[in-house]
């Protein structure tokens, strides 16, 4: 009876591994407390367009979790509630800078607000991941190592911050955050229900 459960429980552990991608990449994302994306909506992208604007619908691109793992839709990621959507880059000093902003964000508003990260052009997901977790973005991270974004979203630069409601941009923010006040203003105006 022992074996059965102690081979059921490893079955289960591999299993799961599996759903979160490559296991080295899901131990060190668990190492350095960046959490496995594989709960995020997949499937097929829509083939939207246009400008990642304030007031528009967030163009559709499918973005691989960090180190591995499922594709993500972020139109479905962002079409429910507020999400914050930070994309950034460990070579990035602005975002290096920044980073603790949007994790004190993140542990003041985690329980209204999704947060995504999205590690853009960069082919390294283990210096991605380590960065991740040195500077505390301890919410679902997804890779743009080819730099799709670009387009979609008219990503020239980072760090770019997109607050997203019900699917529409509220906020684009690009460039660095000044200050902590900033960044909850922007939160807190998109979790206002317009009347």
């Amino acid at each position: 009876m022992k074996k059965t459960v102690t081979l059921g429980a490893v079955m289960a552990v591999a299993m799961l591994a599996g759903c979160g991608g490559d296991a080295d990449m899901a131990h060190q994302r668990n190492k350095v407390g960046v959490p496995d994306c594989s709960h995020l909506s997949s499937g097929p992208i829509s083939k939207t367009s246009g400008t990642a604007a304030e007031g528009r619908p967030m163009p559709d691109v499918g973005l691989q979790c960090l180190g591995e793992g499922p594709t993500v839709s972020m139109a479905r990621a962002t079409s429910k509630g507020v999400t914050l959507v930070t994309v950034w880059a460990s070579w990035c000093r602005p975002c290096r800078s920044e980073s603790p902003l949007i994790a004190d964000a993140y542990r003041r508003y985690h329980d209204r607000v999704a947060f995504l990260g999205v590690d853009y052009a960069e082919s390294d997901a283990s210096e991605a991941i380590s960065f991740a977790g040195e500077v505390g973005l301890a919410f679902p991270q997804l890779q743009d190592p080819d730099s799709t974004i670009r387009g979609a979203w008219q990503v020239s630069g980072v760090p770019v911050t997109f607050i997203v409601r019900d699917g529409t941009i509220v906020t684009r923010h690009s460039g660095q955050w000044r200050s902590q006040q900033e960044l909850n203003s922007a939160i807190d105006k998109a979790l206002e229900r317009p009347s």
